[in-house]
């Protein structure tokens, strides 16, 4: 893609999600969504603006088009990017052995040339699979949403979906980073510390009984 056409349609697609958590953050959709329920109830047509008003508005399908949104800018965002420096660190990584580096700066390489709509899907994707976690844990969790709510989940599922769109190697790393420290944070294991020290005194105790 041009780099000139990624930087509009990434301007363009900051500003639409600008105004989608705008709209979510201080419209609410209860009272399209009763109005939804209520033409259902009485056997009449429902209105599609007050269809299209309750998607646009209600916190979990706002949240996904808030989603597709910050992958396609991750998209935007990664073809925007210089990618022969990359190239470059390839190169050296191959040249001194490091296959895993290598493997990983091709993928990335790659996932960097890809079009934005794929960078879209992934977004989907990424709120799919965080949604599904939410509903795991809880039954109910849009029932009555609130504005601290909408703002946390728009912004966890937008971060997220925004790096796997601009390069789902970067999250790898991240996750991998977060592993590493939760091992070394690892308390050790008092009694074998203990144990060890009793070997060494009762190793003492012999020597100085020789």
């Amino acid at each position: 893609m041009n780099k000139r056409l990624a930087t509009g349609l990434g301007v363009l697609g900051m500003m639409v999600w600008l105004s989608l958590f705008a709209a979510g953050l201080l419209l609410d959709s209860k009272p399209y969504r009763k109005a939804i329920e209520g033409a259902l109830k009485a056997n009449q047509p429902v209105s599609a603006e007050h269809v299209l008003l309750a998607a646009l508005l209600f916190t979990p399908t706002n949240v996904a088009l808030l989603s597709v949104l910050a992958g396609f800018l991750g998209g935007c965002a990664s073809v925007l990017n210089d990618r022969n420096l990359l190239q470059h660190e390839m190169q050296q990584a191959q040249a001194g052995g490091d296959a895993a580096r290598a493997s990983r700066l091709e993928r990335r390489i790659r996932f960097m040339g890809e079009s934005p709509i794929v960078s879209m899907m992934r977004g989907f994707v990424v709120y799919l699979a965080i949604i599904s976690g939410i509903f795991l844990v809880i039954s109910n969790p849009f029932e009555n949403p609130t504005m601290d709510q909408f703002i946390r989940l728009a912004g966890l599922f937008s971060v997220v979906a925004f790096m796997m769109g601009y390069d789902p190697t970067r999250f790898e790393e991240l996750l991998e980073k977060l592993s590493s420290v939760g091992q070394k944070a690892q308390p050790r294991n008092p009694w074998r510390s203990s144990e060890n020290g009793t070997a060494r005194f009762g190793a003492r105790r012999t020597a100085t009984a020789w």
